[in-house]
């Protein structure tokens, strides 16, 4: 059984045992597979029957809201509007239930204004927000909602990568890396999966240059998300070898890498450490460079 099976059965186990939270939070790397699991959800909690079924196909479901945009972000008219919908009292089935695509998109006079909605929200009513990059989105909103991770599917989250190179596919497929992400970057993600190779080998080895290789790698990247998608590159490097290491030959997402590192099992666990610990700090919103530097400096005990 798979992991998004496994979410299907938690969802559904929270309809049929009455543990239905008010608030969802559905994050992935891929919106067309949040967007099937969120109708999936919306019809088994209105009621899995061909009429609503249909009613929901047709987009004409009075309990049932989607909310989306092809524009850059989503205001506050677009939300008020979902509001005044929410309030009515549902007329074909017991719940009312909205759905929010790219819930990153929405601005912060929009956030500010669900947020007072999803603080008292009407009875048998349930959010389900979508989003693909939860970084931006309120501590507050995230502390109402009940996070959902689901992987997405192989042909939604690579089907808008055909800039990239076979092998460089397979690194996004094998490390779940988000392809909107990845799409945004365009070339310059071929460029930091270089550096990132070429850095973790050299770490792997135990190079004694591997720190003057930071700031290569640094230069390429323009936003926080970009460091964290590094070091998730870098992870899947140090975490191949470790596959090699201990003769395993199930995970490899760097197909072109076929050498043996000279480090052990323990050495390259204390840098998987290393690696965790380096998200961490950047996350706090520490100097990227202090924490790549830490991480190196670090894994040598």
């Amino acid at each position: 059984m798979n992991l998004n099976e496994n979410v299907d059965i938690k969802l559904l186990n929270a309809i049929n045992h009455g543990r239905l939270s008010h608030t969802y939070m559905f994050e992935g790397d891929a919106v067309e597979t949040l967007r099937r699991k969120s109708e999936f959800f919306a019809l088994n909690i209105l009621g899995d029957t061909e009429r609503n079924g249909s009613l929901l196909r047709e987009g004409n479901h009075p309990d049932f809201y989607y909310l989306r945009t092809d524009e850059t972000s989503i205001k506050k008219d677009a939300v008020e509007d979902l509001v005044r919908v929410m309030h009515k009292k549902p007329t074909e089935s017991e719940y009312k239930v909205y759905v929010i695509e790219s819930f990153e998109k929405l601005t912060p006079q929009a956030e500010n204004s669900l947020l007072k909605f999803l603080e008292e929200p009407p009875e048998k009513t349930v959010a389900i927000l979508l989003t693909i990059d939860k970084s931006s989105i309120l501590p507050t909103i995230h502390s109402r909602a009940q996070h959902v991770f689901i992987r997405g599917e192989r042909e939604d989250r690579l089907k808008d990568l055909e800039f990239l190179t076979e092998s460089e596919l397979t690194t996004v497929d094998r490390l779940s890396l988000n392809a909107g992400h990845v799409k945004h970057l365009d070339e310059n993600f071929s460029k930091l999966r270089e550096r990132a190779m070429e850095f973790s080998s050299k770490w792997v080895m135990d190079h004694p240059l591997v720190l003057i290789q930071i700031k290569g790698l640094l230069d390429i990247c323009n936003e926080r998300r970009d460091y964290l998608l590094l070091l998730q590159l870098i992870d899947g490097y140090v975490r191949q070898s470790l596959h090699q290491t201990i003769g395993l030959n199930d995970f490899k997402p760097y197909i072109e890498v076929a050498e043996n590192p000279v480090k052990g099992e323990t050495a390259l666990s204390k840098m998987l450490e290393e690696v965790a610990e380096a998200n961490r700090l950047i996350q706090f919103n520490v100097n990227p460079m202090l924490a790549l530097e830490g991480m190196v400096i670090s894994s040598k005990g």
